[in-house]
């Protein structure tokens, strides 16, 4: 009977053993399926996460550039004169009425570079939506400004097309009192190089001026563009009060 009760004892210790493994393979098995969860879950929170802060950042940077005198009155990206026109710049006492010509010119070329910026966005949109799980991690990764160098490799050429064609129109507008930017800039340059072309401008080394304004201003207005851009995305690496969703705070509050 002894020996009866030891094998029966033996047994029910090897089920109760076999039932904790059984128990133990599941908890693992288990662990594992979160696990592969948390990672998909973490690689979702990444990439919605840069993606929902670039959309914010352009959206706010293009709101901010669209509005009046959005460019004039932002030192960090006004529009001045091309460099082949600081020339014009150092010997405008020359010019009858010269500062004042300088003034309107530099007032339209901004206002139309203001009033081409308003259309852009979508531009971004796309480059945002092509966004990679790579592409998040490594711009996550990056300096304050990643996610921006990456816009610039990924829209430069889409947004000078697009902007161009509008600096084209905007330039054609009299949004400046009654002067569009393109007449303004015509009247300095001509009143200019006919100084500079005649035998008094030609002894004293003066150059004529022919830059394209609607190039010159398309380069200028994109890098403008990006700058507002940058400037957004690193209130939202930098700062917490710029993190206005949850998404938002999980991602770049770590």
């Amino acid at each position: 009977m002894k020996y009866k009760s030891f094998i029966l004892s033996a047994v029910a210790s090897s089920a109760v053993l076999l039932t904790a493994c059984s128990e133990m393979s599941s908890l693992v098995s288990m662990a594992g399926v979160n696990q592969v969860t948390k990672a998909a879950l973490s690689q979702q929170d990444i990439t919605a996460g840069l993606k929902e802060a670039l959309n914010i950042g352009v959206n706010l940077g293009i709101k901010q550039l669209a509005a009046k005198n959005g460019y004039y009155d932002d030192l960090a990206v006004r529009i001045g004169l091309p460099s082949e026109a600081s020339t014009i710049l150092k010997n405008i006492s020359k010019i009858p009425g010269g500062d004042k010509l300088v003034e309107n010119v530099i007032l339209s070329i901004n206002a139309a570079a203001t009033d081409a910026v308003k259309d852009t966005a979508p531009i971004f949109i796309n480059a945002i939506k092509e966004m990679t799980f790579q592409d998040a991690t490594a711009i996550l990764k990056g300096d304050r400004t990643a996610a921006t160098s990456y816009f610039k490799g990924k829209t430069k050429t889409a947004l000078k097309n697009v902007f161009r064609g509008r600096i084209e129109s905007s330039i054609q507008k009299k949004l400046v009192g009654d002067v569009s930017a393109q007449s303004s800039w015509n009247t300095l340059t001509s009143k200019w190089n006919a100084l500079a072309k005649n035998p008094v401008g030609a002894v004293a080394g003066l150059k004529p001026v022919n830059t394209d304004l609607t190039d010159y201003l398309t380069e200028k207005a994109v890098d403008g563009l990006y700058v507002k851009v940058g400037e957004q995305e690193t209130k939202i690496r930098t700062q917490a009060s710029a993190r206005t969703t949850e998404l938002l705070r999980k991602v770049f509050g770590r």
